[in-house]
């Protein structure tokens, strides 16, 4: 017999992008004249939100080029101007491609940002002033029936070359646990988000797993088979998927992945939120 739980009794929804579908909806973020250095001003996504959230999507497009490395990050921040304080660091943004006729890439974290929020966002990248377009949308004011953080931590980040940390793909068999690194806090939601590295991806399917340690039994039940792609014209293809789990503070995390292709150095970042 199911459990008598309530239905949702409402859903509000609000976005920086409305009307038809096209290359230039969400807002652009410009990365610095000077490379891999964080915007010292903040580009405002939206001005004021309507309601308590819980669940934020972000999506990135239009940010690549065929033999190019587009390596970005993206820092989403609340609060007033001047007063910004950054609550999903370092977001994968690079090796998206046009919004219009390829597919984005799309976080989904289940996160409360309170009514009345300001927010913001910069973009750092290998390339100067470059433009890659965010798509903020919040989901909230219901009655909130699945647990939800206040922020989001990155492991695996490096903000000197805009990009995550290095894991090497296997092929016939699973590749090697890489240390990706150590989370400060205590999580229940985890994205880990992939991106090339060079100017040249294998257009390949990958399959990841997490672990808590360098050894096959360290391996995390239920943070096995995260897929993810990259074409060949250096683009991702499909979304970042996330799962909730538990991932207590001060573990060290490791990541692994087995290709459908040949073997290929690519970029880690893991996500948590808490």
């Amino acid at each position: 017999m199911p459990h008598l739980m309530t239905k949702q009794r409402g859903v509000r929804r609000e976005s920086n992008f409305t009307a038809r579908p096209g290359s230039t909806w969400g807002t652009v973020l410009t990365s610095d004249s000077v490379a891999h250095t964080e915007p010292a001003t903040e580009t405002q996504l939206i001005a004021s939100t309507a309601f308590d959230t819980d669940m934020v999507r972000i999506y990135f497009h239009t940010n690549s080029g065929a033999t190019t490395n587009s390596s970005s990050l993206v820092n989403i921040k609340v609060g007033a101007a001047g007063s910004e304080q950054t609550i999903i660091p370092n977001l994968i943004a690079g090796f998206v491609g046009d919004g219009s006729t390829q597919s984005k890439r799309v976080y989904s974290f289940p996160l409360r940002i309170p009514a009345g929020s300001r927010i913001s966002a910069t973009h750092r990248s290998i390339r100067t002033s470059t433009a890659v377009y965010c798509m903020i949308e919040l989901l909230g004011g219901g009655d909130g029936h699945h647990w939800v953080g206040t922020a989001v931590e990155a492991v695996g980040a490096n903000t000197a070359d805009s990009g995550g940390t290095s894991v090497t793909v296997g092929t016939t068999s699973d590749g090697t646990l890489t240390s990706i690194g150590t989370n400060t806090y205590d999580w229940g939601f985890i994205i880990p988000a992939v991106a090339g590295q060079s100017t040249s991806t294998n257009g390949s399917l990958h399959a990841w797993d997490i672990a808590s340690g360098s050894a096959t039994s360290d391996l995390i039940p239920g943070l096995d088979e995260f897929i993810s792609r990259l074409s060949t014209s250096e683009a991702i293809m499909g979304n970042t998927t996330g799962r909730y789990c538990h991932v207590p503070a001060g573990t060290t995390l490791y990541a692994r992945s087995q290709s459908s292709g040949a073997a290929e150095a690519l970029d880690v970042i893991l996500y948590g939120v808490y």
